[in-house]
């Protein structure tokens, strides 16, 4: 957050309530801290509702250091690198660039003055863009729409992340959910069975778009992952090793779509906490 670095220098501690935040806002004080030092500052904070009772810290931006994380981060390393994306998503890339310049082109004189609907359609851009370079299309051939499925999830997230009680007192996540005062706790479980359906749908969604003929859906992430896991599978795995290894990949898909999108839910927290 540039505004952090301008007025408190490269990095800021900020305490808010059950978590302490240090901002780095320099390249070279990011390479200290995260390369030199990464055993002890790579971590994320605890987020007891988010990643404990809503078991979202098995995603990649949530993760703790650790096991979970080094395969996630594993699986998206070589195709985010920019080598691959230059080689494999460039098709893409453009035609999404041309449709946006498009849209632009259909009002120009309005252009400037309808700022708001330009955010839209790059929004709507961006959205499409990282769906297609997941899964290689918006929707499978059952009609599942993966921007809906992704924005289900986002919005799970965007609630686990509004504070609870129980990310002031990490204790109270052990109480009976039927006390008074524990109605985080049965939203929680309900809201952690929704997102364990939809990471299962696009699961199976995504397993099975493998046997389809479309070309678009070849040089996607997912396909290419699955492919790879197939060709390594071995006939004596274990079975539950199989399915938690299928649902890492499907996770780190899912992960490719809300990262953009976490990290600006995340900076409009730090905004209101530095205004208040």
């Amino acid at each position: 957050m540039p505004r952090f670095g301008e007025e408190y220098g490269p990095l800021t501690w900020l305490t808010i309530p059950g978590q302490n935040l240090l901002i780095i806002n320099s390249f070279e004080a990011a390479k200290e801290l995260l390369e030199k030092r990464a055993l002890v500052f790579i971590d994320r904070p605890r987020f007891v509702m988010l990643r404990e009772l809503l078991d979202l810290g098995n995603y990649l931006a949530f993760s703790a250091y650790n096991e979970t994380w080094r395969k996630q981060r594993a699986h998206l390393k070589v195709p985010l690198s920019a080598s691959v994306i230059k080689r494999d998503y460039s098709p893409l890339l453009e035609v999404k660039a041309r449709e946006y310049l498009e849209r632009c082109f259909v009002r120009p004189e309005n252009f400037l003055t309808e700022i708001n609907r330009c955010l839209q359609n790059i929004a709507v851009i961006v959205a499409e863009t990282n769906i297609k370079l997941t899964y290689g299309r918006l929707e499978d051939e059952q009609g599942l729409d993966y921007i809906q499925i992704n924005a289900h999830i986002l919005e799970f997230i965007a609630q686990g992340l509004q504070g609870y009680v129980v990310d002031l007192f990490p204790a109270l996540q052990y109480l009976p959910a039927w006390l008074p005062g524990m109605k985080f706790k049965r939203d929680a479980a309900r809201w952690k069975q929704e997102i364990s359906d939809l990471e299962h749908v696009v699961s199976k969604s995504a397993k099975g778009s493998m046997l389809s003929d479309d070309p678009e859906v070849r040089p996607s992430f997912m396909f290419k992952k699955l492919q790879e896991f197939q060709e390594k599978y071995e006939e004596g795995m274990d079975v539950q090793q199989q399915m938690e290894d299928e649902m890492v990949i499907t996770r780190s898909g899912l992960s490719l779509f809300l990262g953009k999108y976490f990290s600006r839910l995340i900076h409009d927290i730090l905004l209101i906490c530095s205004r208040n």
